[in-house]
């Protein structure tokens, strides 16, 4: 289990490798893009075999799903050697130093240190990150094999307000963290906090348009007209739901990448404002049910995952499952943020009555 540590001071980032292990996987990328490039046929056939012996029809796959597996392969062939030569790149001298410079000084413009402990990452957090993980396989099955169930996914289901209490608890929450902020001086983080609380709060109301199944009142001509539902809802007026489709794939690649940022400077004792914004690496098994639920389109080539579970009739199908893992996953995160402002709160009390004393002593 590893230290709780509190940072005295902004410790210096550094990119935790040394030269030679980002040469070694500069050239692993490299080598391994090239080989799963050249055996395109091979993998994707290979692929294609056990999708059509494992999965409930026994049917064989179309034509435009075997093409997706072959342009699936081809794609993360040339990640590998995108990611080789990024690494390559890291593992040069000069360029690593220029990224060191240019990391710190933007870490010290845009966060702060902070007199948290650094979070442990030994048996409570995989704990955590197990129960979450278990939720997220629960709701993926259920959601995928039940999606005809009325009560359970239709409208006023038991998913739907699943996501209005989740949404609301998170709305709650988002504001007892802003006011413990503003009691700790953290006015800028308070005021973002009370966005977020806002944001929750309009999602909630969305999920229940706005209140108006409940009290059974008409939708307006205005939004009649243009809502794909035909509901007082905002998320369904044109292409609206495309967009914020794709702003939870983006949001869920970003929530990804900064809580690995974040684990990898807690580990090095920095903590900062930005754990404030930054999720924790407990919340990663639901945020990439999300990315992969959410990854279509353009992307569909480059999802593997997606592919496989369409093959074995596990595909995705609607907007609830990740509807319900956002609400998991805004609940832990607003909680989480909770606990650590009302620690701030408590430093603060605990130093302002330290120099009472000292100034009653003096």
């Amino acid at each position: 289990m590893t230290r709780s540590r509190v940072p005295s001071s902004n410790p210096p980032i550094a990119i935790g490798f040394p030269c030679d292990v980002w040469l070694a996987v500069g050239v692993f990328g490299l080598v391994a893009g090239v080989v799963v490039l050249v055996s395109t046929g091979t993998i994707s056939d290979r692929l294609v075999w056990l999708a059509e012996n494992y999965r409930t029809e026994a049917s064989p796959l179309s034509e435009e799903r075997l093409s997706d597996f072959r342009q699936a392969v081809q794609v993360w062939g040339w990640s590998g050697i995108i990611a080789g030569s990024i690494s390559l790149t890291i593992g040069q001298s000069y360029f690593r130093s220029r990224l060191l410079i240019l990391g710190s000084w933007l870490a010290g413009r845009l966060t702060r240190p902070l007199p948290l402990a650094a979070d442990r990452y030994g048996g409570a957090f995989f704990l955590a990150a197990g129960c979450v993980l278990v939720f997220t396989a629960l709701a993926h099955w259920s959601l995928t094999v039940y999606e005809d169930v009325d009560w359970f996914e239709g409208e006023d289901g038991v998913s739907e307000w699943w996501s209005v209490a989740t949404y609301s608890a998170a709305a709650a929450l988002a504001s007892a963290t802003a006011w413990k902020l503003r009691e700790s001086h953290q006015q800028k983080l308070a005021l973002l906090h009370l966005f977020l609380a806002a944001v929750f709060l309009v999602g909630a109301l969305e999920e229940i348009s706005w209140g108006q199944r409940l009290f059974d009142w008409g939708t307006p001509d205005v939004l009649s007209a243009v809502n794909q539902q035909g509901e007082t809802t905002i998320h369904n007026v044109g292409g609206l739901n495309s967009v914020i489709s794709r702003f939870l794939f983006w949001a869920s690649v970003v929530g990804l990448i900064s809580a690995a940022v974040r684990a990898f400077w807690h580990q090095h004792g920095r903590v900062t404002s930005a754990d404030f914004i930054w999720p924790s690496l407990v919340l990663s098994p639901a945020l990439l049910m999300i990315l992969v639920w959410r990854m279509g389109g353009i992307w569909t080539p480059v999802n593997l995952p997606r592919l496989i579970m369409i093959s074995f009739d596990l595909g995705p199908q609607g907007s609830e499952v990740p509807e319900v893992l956002i609400g998991l996953c805004i609940c832990i995160y607003a909680y989480s943020n909770l606990r650590r402002a009302r620690t701030l709160v408590r430093i603060k009390e605990t130093r302002t009555r330290s120099d009472d004393t000292r100034t009653s002593l003096q």
